[in-house]
C-alpha cells in the first residue's frame, strides 16, 4: 500500500547510498511469544532492563518488538549482527549509532504499531499516535499551539474531528522535534498547518517548516505518512529539499535480516 508521492521499493541497493531517500518501515507489535523471545536476545543490557521495568506484559511485548525491529533494520543497513550495534542517546534523548556512522534513524510506537525511519546524511524524525476521539484537546491547543493551529482544531465539526485535527498537527510537531533532537516544549509553537488542511483543492505532499523563534534552527521537510486506520503519523527530515520516501508495510520476520541500504 502506498500513498501520495510514496514509491514502493524492494530491498535497497548499494547505488542508493547517496540517493535522497528515506525508508520507513511499519512494524506491527502484536507478535507471538516466540517473536518476543527471539528479539529479546538481541537487545542491549540497557534495553532489556527498560523492558523489564514495564509494569504490564503488553507494554513489555511492544517495547521488545519495537526495539528489536529497529536493531534488525539497522543491522540490515549496516550488514552487522543486530546484537553488536551500539546505540546511544543525544542531549534530549534522540537515539543514534555510537561512532561516526552516516546512518540516521528514528523510532516511534503507539498501541500496536511501530514506525522506523532510516536515511543517510540528514537528520530524521518520525511520530505515530493512536487516535483518541474523546480526548479534550481544544484547551491544550489554545494554550500551547500557535493561533492558526488552535483555530483549525477548534473549527472542527465535533469532538472526533477535533481530536483528529489535533493529532495530525501534534505528530508533525513531534516529528520535527525528534528529528532536531530538541525538547517537546520547543516544538509546540511550530506552525505546521498547511494549505492542504484548509483547502481541499490543494494537494501538497511535502511542506517546509521553520521555527521563527530560532529554538529549532534550520528548515525541515515534513509530510504525513500512510498508516493503518486508528493512527496518524508524520515524518520530518532536515533541509528544504523534499526527499523521496519509501514506506514498507511489513510483517516482522524473525530471521537473518535482509540487507537494506537506504
Amino acid at each position: 500500500m502506498t500513498d501520495g508521492g510514496l514509491v514502493p521499493t524492494g530491498p535497497g541497493r548499494r547505488d542508493d547510498i547517496d540517493a535522497p531517500e528515506v525508508n520507513v518501515w511499519t512494524v506491527p507489535l502484536n507478535g507471538p511469544p516466540a517473536t518476543v523471545a527471539t528479539l529479546s536476545r538481541i537487545l542491549s543490557a540497557g534495553e532489556a532492563e527498560r523492558a523489564d521495568r514495564c509494569r504490564f506484559e503488553n507494554d513489555r511485548r511492544r517495547f521488545i518488538i519495537a526495539h528489536g525491529a529497529l536493531r534488525l533494520i539497522l543491522a540490515g543497513c549496516l550488514d552487522v549482527p543486530p546484537e553488536e550495534l551500539r546505540l546511544e542517546r543525544g542531549r534530549h534523548g534522540k537515539p543514534r549509532l555510537a561512532g561516526s556512522s552516516e546512518l540516521r534513524f528514528n523510532l516511534s510506537h503507539s498501541g500496536e504499531l511501530a514506525l522506523v525511519a532510516v536515511t543517510r546524511h540528514r537528520e530524521v524524525g518520525v511520530d505515530v499516535d493512536r487516535l483518541r476521539p474523546g480526548l479534550p484537546v481544544e484547551p491544550f491547543a489554545e494554550r500551547f499551539f500557535p493561533a492558526s493551529d488552535a483555530r483549525f482544531v477548534a473549527a472542527a465539526a465535533g469532538p472526533a474531528e477535533r481530536a483528529e485535527r489535533f493529532l495530525r498537527l501534534w505528530t508533525r510537531k513531534e516529528a520535527v522535534v525528534k528529528a532536531a533532537g530538541a525538547r517537546l516544549a520547543q516544538g509546540l509553537g511550530l506552525t505546521v498547518l498547511t494549505d492542504t488542511d484548509t483547502d481541499t483543492d490543494t494537494d501538497v505532499d511535502v511542506y517546509v517548516v521553520r521555527d521563527p523563534s530560532g529554538q529549532i534552527p534550520g528548515a525541515w521537510s515534513v509530510r504525513d505518512l500512510p498508516v493503518p486506520d486508528g493512527c496518524l503519523a508524520a515524518l520530518a527530515v532536515a533541509g528544504a529539499a523534499a526527499p523521496r520516501i519509501s514506506v514498507r508495510h511489513t510483517e516482522l520476520q524473525v530471521a537473518a535480516p535482509r540487507r537494506y541500504i537506504p
